[in-house]
């Protein structure tokens, strides 16, 4: 659905009218939290393993080509 305010009011600007959904997006929804939330130690784990793996695949691909 579109937000006919947002258009009505801007449907005769000279670069045309604003269209946008009147619901709100996913991401304005669901904000990105970022780095903002705490270090735990599963976070911190899963970091941990994520970095060997990443290690373990350029060390495999080095070696294999």
């Amino acid at each position: 659905m579109v937000d006919t305010t947002t258009y009505l009011l801007t449907q005769h600007n000279a670069a045309g009218p604003i269209i946008r959904p009147a619901e709100p997006m996913p991401h304005e929804i669901y904000g990105d939290d970022g780095d903002a939330a705490p270090l735990t130690r599963g976070r911190m784990i899963g970091g941990i393993i994520s970095l060997f793996l990443l290690a373990a695949t350029g060390i495999y691909l080095f070696l294999v080509l």
